[in-house]
């Protein structure tokens, strides 16, 4: 958060300092889920590879059974 923006609340007083803190901190939450979206994202990714191989591999040892 910039100081200008701090100031603007602030001279609204408490109440302004406290909306300054819930903007800060929604921005903050929101920050980090999205780090943790685009890391479950490439987990997702990692694990649909995983499961075609394994796919793969059963389906090939189902024909050399028959």
């Amino acid at each position: 958060m910039s100081p200008e923006f701090i100031t603007a609340f602030g001279q609204f007083g408490p109440l302004g300092l406290m909306i300054a803190y819930l903007v800060w901190r929604e921005k903050t939450v929101a920050d980090q889920r999205t780090q943790i979206d685009e890391k479950r994202v490439e987990a997702d990714k990692v694990l649909a590879s995983a499961l075609t191989a394994l796919t793969v591999t059963v389906q090939d040892l189902k024909s050399q059974i028959k």
